[in-house]
Protein backbone atom coordinates (compact mmCIF):
# COMPACT_ATOMS: atom_id res chain seq x y z
CA UNK A 1 0.00 0.00 0.00
CA UNK A 2 2.77 2.45 0.69
CA UNK A 3 4.64 1.57 -2.17
CA UNK A 4 1.43 2.15 -4.25
CA UNK A 5 0.68 5.45 -2.23
CA UNK A 6 4.29 6.53 -3.11
CA UNK A 7 3.98 5.46 -6.67
CA UNK A 8 0.11 7.96 -7.10
CA UNK A 9 2.65 10.84 -5.41
CA UNK A 10 5.10 11.01 -8.08
CA UNK A 11 2.80 10.58 -10.88
CA UNK A 12 0.62 13.54 -9.72
CA UNK A 13 4.38 15.53 -8.91
CA UNK A 14 4.83 14.50 -13.07
CA UNK A 15 1.32 15.35 -13.88
CA UNK A 16 1.52 18.97 -12.19
CA UNK A 17 4.81 19.73 -13.88
CA UNK A 18 5.30 21.91 -16.46
CA UNK A 19 6.35 20.33 -19.77
CA UNK A 20 9.73 20.24 -20.86
CA UNK A 21 10.45 22.81 -23.51
CA UNK A 22 11.60 21.64 -26.89
CA UNK A 23 13.43 23.42 -29.29
CA UNK A 24 11.59 22.94 -33.11
CA UNK A 25 13.08 24.33 -36.20
CA UNK A 26 11.00 24.11 -38.85
CA UNK A 27 12.04 24.78 -42.52
CA UNK A 28 10.11 24.09 -45.76
CA UNK A 29 10.89 24.16 -49.91
CA UNK A 30 10.22 22.48 -52.92
CA UNK A 31 11.09 19.17 -51.95
CA UNK A 32 8.89 18.51 -54.90
CA UNK A 33 7.76 20.23 -58.16
CA UNK A 34 8.76 22.94 -60.21
CA UNK A 35 12.03 24.57 -57.93
CA UNK A 36 13.30 21.28 -56.57
CA UNK A 37 16.19 22.36 -58.43
CA UNK A 38 17.28 24.46 -55.71
CA UNK A 39 15.99 23.14 -52.46
CA UNK A 40 19.05 21.96 -51.38
CA UNK A 41 18.43 24.89 -49.01
CA UNK A 42 16.15 23.48 -47.32
CA UNK A 43 18.58 20.09 -46.52
CA UNK A 44 20.86 22.37 -45.74
CA UNK A 45 19.52 23.91 -43.09
CA UNK A 46 17.85 20.59 -41.94
CA UNK A 47 21.02 18.80 -42.29
CA UNK A 48 23.10 21.05 -40.17
CA UNK A 49 20.79 21.20 -37.53
CA UNK A 50 20.75 16.99 -37.67
CA UNK A 51 24.40 17.26 -37.58
CA UNK A 52 24.76 19.58 -33.98
CA UNK A 53 22.20 16.88 -32.74
CA UNK A 54 25.00 14.37 -33.89
CA UNK A 55 28.30 16.14 -32.91
CA UNK A 56 27.38 18.18 -30.02
CA UNK A 57 24.31 16.96 -28.70
CA UNK A 58 22.38 19.59 -30.07
CA UNK A 59 22.16 23.20 -28.90
CA UNK A 60 23.37 23.09 -25.62
CA UNK A 61 22.79 20.51 -24.47
CA UNK A 62 19.27 19.84 -25.82
CA UNK A 63 18.02 18.14 -28.60
CA UNK A 64 16.82 20.02 -32.09
CA UNK A 65 13.31 18.79 -33.62
CA UNK A 66 13.86 19.24 -37.27
CA UNK A 67 10.65 19.52 -39.61
CA UNK A 68 11.78 19.56 -42.98
CA UNK A 69 8.55 20.21 -45.39
CA UNK A 70 7.29 20.34 -48.96
CA UNK A 71 5.63 23.39 -49.76
CA UNK A 72 5.63 22.27 -53.62
CA UNK A 73 6.23 25.84 -54.61
CA UNK A 74 2.21 26.02 -53.71
CA UNK A 75 0.86 29.69 -52.35
CA UNK A 76 -1.73 27.88 -50.28
CA UNK A 77 0.26 25.05 -48.86
CA UNK A 78 3.00 27.12 -48.22
CA UNK A 79 0.32 29.37 -46.14
CA UNK A 80 -0.72 25.80 -44.20
CA UNK A 81 2.69 24.94 -43.79
CA UNK A 82 3.53 28.33 -41.48
CA UNK A 83 0.54 28.11 -39.75
CA UNK A 84 0.54 24.33 -38.78
CA UNK A 85 4.81 25.32 -38.02
CA UNK A 86 3.58 28.35 -35.79
CA UNK A 87 0.81 26.95 -34.04
CA UNK A 88 0.90 22.89 -33.62
CA UNK A 89 4.80 22.64 -33.92
CA UNK A 90 5.19 25.67 -31.48
CA UNK A 91 9.00 26.01 -33.96
CA UNK A 92 10.87 28.87 -32.45
CA UNK A 93 12.48 29.76 -36.04
CA UNK A 94 10.94 29.00 -39.56
CA UNK A 95 12.90 29.14 -42.47
CA UNK A 96 10.04 29.62 -45.35
CA UNK A 97 10.26 29.67 -49.33
CA UNK A 98 8.87 31.71 -51.65
CA UNK A 99 8.88 35.45 -52.79
CA UNK A 100 4.87 34.98 -52.85
CA UNK A 101 4.46 33.49 -49.44
CA UNK A 102 6.98 35.60 -47.52
CA UNK A 103 5.18 38.48 -49.40
CA UNK A 104 2.05 37.33 -48.17
CA UNK A 105 2.99 36.49 -44.96
CA UNK A 106 4.83 39.79 -43.93
CA UNK A 107 2.06 41.11 -41.48
CA UNK A 108 1.36 37.83 -39.93
CA UNK A 109 5.48 37.13 -38.98
CA UNK A 110 5.11 39.93 -37.35
CA UNK A 111 2.05 39.67 -35.38
CA UNK A 112 2.91 35.94 -34.65
CA UNK A 113 6.17 37.02 -33.36
CA UNK A 114 8.32 34.08 -35.35
CA UNK A 115 11.89 34.83 -36.59
CA UNK A 116 11.37 33.57 -40.21
CA UNK A 117 14.49 33.51 -42.51
CA UNK A 118 12.89 33.06 -46.23
CA UNK A 119 14.71 32.07 -49.45
CA UNK A 120 13.47 34.98 -51.26
CA UNK A 121 15.92 37.99 -51.82
CA UNK A 122 13.26 40.13 -52.78
CA UNK A 123 13.52 44.24 -51.31
CA UNK A 124 9.97 44.02 -50.15
CA UNK A 125 10.26 41.22 -47.37
CA UNK A 126 13.32 42.87 -46.14
CA UNK A 127 12.63 46.10 -43.62
CA UNK A 128 14.37 45.71 -40.43
CA UNK A 129 12.35 48.37 -38.86
CA UNK A 130 8.36 47.54 -40.24
CA UNK A 131 9.40 43.23 -40.48
CA UNK A 132 11.50 43.17 -37.90
CA UNK A 133 11.08 39.49 -37.31
CA UNK A 134 11.85 38.86 -41.35
CA UNK A 135 15.34 37.74 -42.35
CA UNK A 136 17.54 36.77 -45.65
CA UNK A 137 20.75 35.87 -45.99
CA UNK A 138 22.54 37.86 -48.95
CA UNK A 139 22.13 40.36 -51.32
CA UNK A 140 18.35 41.35 -52.49
CA UNK A 141 17.41 40.02 -55.98
CA UNK A 142 17.57 43.97 -56.91
CA UNK A 143 21.03 44.28 -55.72
CA UNK A 144 22.08 41.03 -58.09
CA UNK A 145 20.21 42.61 -60.73
CA UNK A 146 21.96 46.21 -60.30
CA UNK A 147 25.75 44.40 -60.25
CA UNK A 148 25.06 42.82 -63.77
CA UNK A 149 23.79 46.70 -65.05
CA UNK A 150 26.98 48.06 -63.64
CA UNK A 151 28.82 45.27 -65.02
CA UNK A 152 27.52 46.01 -68.46
CA UNK A 153 28.13 49.74 -67.92
CA UNK A 154 31.65 49.40 -67.09
CA UNK A 155 32.42 46.99 -70.14
CA UNK A 156 30.44 49.83 -72.62
CA UNK A 157 27.35 48.16 -73.44
CA UNK A 158 24.14 49.96 -73.74
CA UNK A 159 20.78 47.53 -74.50
CA UNK A 160 19.64 45.63 -71.87
CA UNK A 161 16.38 43.25 -72.13
CA UNK A 162 15.14 42.15 -69.02
CA UNK A 163 13.60 38.60 -68.73
CA UNK A 164 11.35 37.51 -65.82
CA UNK A 165 8.82 34.96 -64.90
CA UNK A 166 5.01 35.45 -64.19
CA UNK A 167 4.92 35.31 -60.50
CA UNK A 168 5.71 37.94 -57.74
CA UNK A 169 9.85 36.13 -57.46
CA UNK A 170 9.71 37.18 -61.23
CA UNK A 171 7.73 40.97 -61.55
CA UNK A 172 8.40 41.98 -58.46
CA UNK A 173 12.17 42.69 -58.29
CA UNK A 174 11.95 43.53 -61.94
CA UNK A 175 9.72 46.33 -61.37
CA UNK A 176 11.68 47.72 -58.24
CA UNK A 177 15.21 48.31 -60.58
CA UNK A 178 12.95 49.80 -63.66
CA UNK A 179 11.10 52.38 -60.97
CA UNK A 180 14.56 52.60 -59.31
CA UNK A 181 15.68 54.85 -61.97
CA UNK A 182 19.51 53.10 -61.98
CA UNK A 183 19.29 51.93 -65.65
CA UNK A 184 19.12 55.42 -67.15
CA UNK A 185 21.62 56.83 -64.40
CA UNK A 186 24.27 53.69 -65.92
CA UNK A 187 23.88 55.41 -69.32
CA UNK A 188 21.87 51.77 -70.27
CA UNK A 189 18.84 51.76 -72.30
CA UNK A 190 15.79 49.06 -71.50
CA UNK A 191 14.66 47.95 -74.95
CA UNK A 192 12.08 45.42 -73.60
CA UNK A 193 10.62 43.66 -70.86
CA UNK A 194 9.93 40.08 -71.66
CA UNK A 195 7.64 37.95 -69.37
CA UNK A 196 6.99 34.30 -69.39
CA UNK A 197 5.18 31.44 -67.33
CA UNK A 198 6.43 30.25 -64.62
CA UNK A 199 6.22 26.13 -66.08
CA UNK A 200 6.47 27.44 -69.54
CA UNK A 201 8.66 24.73 -71.53
CA UNK A 202 8.84 26.48 -74.65
CA UNK A 203 10.09 30.20 -74.76
CA UNK A 204 11.44 29.93 -78.53
CA UNK A 205 8.99 33.30 -79.42
CA UNK A 206 10.45 35.09 -76.77
CA UNK A 207 13.87 34.97 -77.68
CA UNK A 208 12.90 35.30 -81.33
CA UNK A 209 11.70 38.49 -80.13
CA UNK A 210 14.39 39.21 -77.82
CA UNK A 211 16.75 38.68 -80.93
CA UNK A 212 15.13 41.30 -82.97
CA UNK A 213 16.19 44.41 -80.16
CA UNK A 214 19.75 43.26 -80.43
CA UNK A 215 20.57 43.42 -76.68
CA UNK A 216 24.20 43.65 -75.41
CA UNK A 217 22.60 41.95 -71.89
CA UNK A 218 19.37 39.86 -71.19
CA UNK A 219 19.13 39.62 -67.53
CA UNK A 220 16.85 36.70 -66.37
CA UNK A 221 15.17 36.60 -63.06
CA UNK A 222 14.42 33.01 -62.72
CA UNK A 223 14.99 30.12 -60.95
CA UNK A 224 17.30 27.03 -62.49
CA UNK A 225 14.52 25.27 -64.74
CA UNK A 226 13.78 28.46 -66.31
CA UNK A 227 17.07 29.72 -67.28
CA UNK A 228 17.44 25.51 -68.49
CA UNK A 229 14.33 26.05 -70.83
CA UNK A 230 15.73 30.07 -72.01
CA UNK A 231 19.16 29.30 -72.64
CA UNK A 232 18.11 26.35 -74.91
CA UNK A 233 15.67 27.82 -77.35
CA UNK A 234 18.08 30.85 -76.96
CA UNK A 235 20.01 28.78 -78.80
CA UNK A 236 17.29 27.99 -81.20
CA UNK A 237 16.96 31.26 -82.16
CA UNK A 238 20.35 32.15 -82.73
CA UNK A 239 21.33 34.32 -79.84
CA UNK A 240 24.65 33.71 -78.32
CA UNK A 241 24.94 32.21 -74.84
CA UNK A 242 27.37 34.98 -73.37
CA UNK A 243 24.24 37.39 -73.78
CA UNK A 244 22.52 35.84 -70.49
CA UNK A 245 22.90 36.64 -66.81
CA UNK A 246 20.76 35.81 -63.97
CA UNK A 247 20.93 35.99 -60.22
CA UNK A 248 22.35 33.57 -57.73
CA UNK A 249 19.55 30.45 -58.20
CA UNK A 250 21.08 30.27 -61.76
CA UNK A 251 24.17 29.07 -60.46
CA UNK A 252 23.11 24.99 -60.47
CA UNK A 253 25.01 22.14 -62.18
CA UNK A 254 22.37 20.98 -63.76
CA UNK A 255 22.42 23.89 -65.97
CA UNK A 256 25.97 22.67 -67.38
CA UNK A 257 24.71 19.05 -67.15
CA UNK A 258 21.47 19.44 -69.11
CA UNK A 259 22.77 22.01 -71.57
CA UNK A 260 26.44 20.94 -72.33
CA UNK A 261 27.82 23.43 -74.88
CA UNK A 262 24.84 25.82 -74.42
CA UNK A 263 25.16 26.47 -71.37
CA UNK A 264 29.16 27.86 -71.91
CA UNK A 265 29.61 31.37 -71.74
CA UNK A 266 26.44 32.05 -68.97
CA UNK A 267 26.92 34.24 -65.94
CA UNK A 268 25.34 34.57 -63.21
CA UNK A 269 25.93 36.33 -59.66
CA UNK A 270 27.60 34.31 -56.94
CA UNK A 271 27.06 35.15 -53.20
CA UNK A 272 28.59 31.78 -51.13
CA UNK A 273 31.22 29.59 -51.27
CA UNK A 274 30.81 26.67 -54.12
CA UNK A 275 30.01 22.76 -52.73
CA UNK A 276 33.37 21.27 -52.33
CA UNK A 277 35.56 24.58 -51.86
CA UNK A 278 38.16 24.04 -49.47
CA UNK A 279 36.78 26.49 -46.44
CA UNK A 280 35.92 25.13 -42.65
CA UNK A 281 32.45 24.37 -43.51
CA UNK A 282 32.93 22.18 -45.83
CA UNK A 283 35.15 19.90 -43.39
CA UNK A 284 32.04 19.64 -41.29
CA UNK A 285 29.99 18.43 -44.07
CA UNK A 286 32.21 16.01 -44.74
CA UNK A 287 32.20 14.90 -41.42
CA UNK A 288 28.43 14.50 -41.47
CA UNK A 289 28.45 12.54 -44.56
CA UNK A 290 30.30 10.19 -43.47
CA UNK A 291 27.25 8.78 -41.65
CA UNK A 292 24.73 10.55 -43.34
CA UNK A 293 23.29 11.10 -47.37
CA UNK A 294 23.91 14.22 -48.44
CA UNK A 295 21.13 14.73 -50.85
CA UNK A 296 22.49 17.71 -52.23
CA UNK A 297 26.17 18.43 -53.52
CA UNK A 298 25.47 22.12 -54.50
CA UNK A 299 25.76 25.79 -54.06
CA UNK A 300 22.34 25.68 -52.61
CA UNK A 301 23.44 23.35 -49.78
CA UNK A 302 26.25 25.43 -48.83
CA UNK A 303 23.39 28.25 -48.31
CA UNK A 304 21.26 26.13 -46.50
CA UNK A 305 24.86 24.98 -44.24
CA UNK A 306 25.04 28.76 -43.74
CA UNK A 307 21.94 29.37 -42.39
CA UNK A 308 21.61 26.71 -39.94
CA UNK A 309 24.39 27.85 -38.57
CA UNK A 310 22.80 31.33 -38.25
CA UNK A 311 19.95 29.70 -36.11
CA UNK A 312 22.29 27.55 -34.34
CA UNK A 313 24.44 30.56 -32.93
CA UNK A 314 20.99 32.51 -31.97
CA UNK A 315 18.71 29.63 -30.37
CA UNK A 316 22.04 28.92 -28.36
CA UNK A 317 22.59 32.45 -27.80
CA UNK A 318 19.16 33.21 -26.49
CA UNK A 319 19.49 29.80 -24.09
CA UNK A 320 22.77 31.36 -22.56
CA UNK A 321 20.63 34.73 -21.76
CA UNK A 322 17.77 32.10 -19.82
CA UNK A 323 20.81 30.96 -17.89
CA UNK A 324 21.06 28.15 -19.40
CA UNK A 325 18.16 26.99 -19.96
CA UNK A 326 15.24 26.59 -22.64
CA UNK A 327 12.54 28.79 -21.79
CA UNK A 328 9.21 27.28 -21.49
CA UNK A 329 7.29 30.24 -22.71
CA UNK A 330 7.44 29.92 -26.69
CA UNK A 331 6.99 33.82 -27.07
CA UNK A 332 9.18 34.93 -25.20
CA UNK A 333 11.93 32.82 -26.58
CA UNK A 334 11.30 33.48 -29.76
CA UNK A 335 11.63 37.18 -29.30
CA UNK A 336 14.95 36.58 -27.92
CA UNK A 337 16.14 34.13 -30.58
CA UNK A 338 15.11 37.38 -32.99
CA UNK A 339 17.27 39.50 -30.65
CA UNK A 340 20.04 37.60 -30.63
CA UNK A 341 19.80 36.85 -34.43
CA UNK A 342 19.90 40.27 -35.28
CA UNK A 343 22.71 41.15 -32.29
CA UNK A 344 25.13 38.38 -34.40
CA UNK A 345 27.91 40.23 -35.72
CA UNK A 346 31.21 39.19 -37.31
CA UNK A 347 30.06 36.17 -36.71
CA UNK A 348 32.15 32.95 -38.19
CA UNK A 349 30.13 31.27 -41.12
CA UNK A 350 32.76 28.78 -41.83
CA UNK A 351 34.35 31.00 -44.92
CA UNK A 352 30.83 30.24 -46.60
CA UNK A 353 30.93 34.13 -46.80
CA UNK A 354 32.60 37.24 -45.06
CA UNK A 355 31.95 37.02 -41.30
CA UNK A 356 28.42 37.68 -40.98
CA UNK A 357 26.55 40.47 -39.08
CA UNK A 358 22.66 40.46 -39.29
CA UNK A 359 21.58 43.73 -38.02
CA UNK A 360 20.51 44.66 -41.33
CA UNK A 361 18.65 41.43 -41.73
CA UNK A 362 20.93 40.12 -44.79
CA UNK A 363 24.25 39.75 -43.11
CA UNK A 364 26.75 38.87 -46.04
CA UNK A 365 26.15 41.29 -49.48
CA UNK A 366 29.17 40.02 -51.08
CA UNK A 367 28.98 39.20 -54.69
CA UNK A 368 30.68 38.51 -57.73
CA UNK A 369 30.20 37.13 -61.36
CA UNK A 370 30.97 33.71 -62.19
CA UNK A 371 30.47 32.13 -65.65
CA UNK A 372 29.92 28.66 -66.78
CA UNK A 373 33.57 27.46 -68.48
CA UNK A 374 34.21 24.25 -69.38
CA UNK A 375 31.21 22.62 -67.82
CA UNK A 376 31.80 24.45 -64.35
CA UNK A 377 31.10 27.76 -63.12
CA UNK A 378 34.16 30.09 -62.68
CA UNK A 379 34.51 33.13 -61.03
CA UNK A 380 35.44 35.92 -63.43
CA UNK A 381 35.55 38.99 -60.84
CA UNK A 382 36.03 39.99 -57.05
CA UNK A 383 34.16 40.00 -54.30
CA UNK A 384 32.35 43.61 -54.36
CA UNK A 385 29.77 44.85 -51.61
CA UNK A 386 26.46 44.31 -53.63
CA UNK A 387 25.03 47.26 -52.33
Amino acid sequence: MKKLALGAAVAALLAAAPARAEITVCAWGTITGPDALVNGMTYGTADYLKYLNESKGGIAGEKIKVLMLDGRYKLDEELKIYRRCADQEQAVVINGWSTGASKALRDQIQQDGIPFISESFASEVLDPEKLPYTFIAGPTYEQQMIIALRDLAAKGGKNVVLMYSDNEYGRGPVNVVRDSGIIDKLGLKLVDLVEYRYDAQDVTAQMLRIKAKNPDLVYVQGSTPQLIVALRDAAKAGLPTKLFMGNMYNISPAIPEQLGPAAEGFRAIQTYAFFGDNIPAMKEIEEYAKKNEVEKKDIYFIKGWLKGKVIAAAIENAIKKAGGKVPADIKAFRKSVRDEMEALKDFDTGGITPPFTYKDHQGSVQARVAEIKDGKYTPVGTWINAR
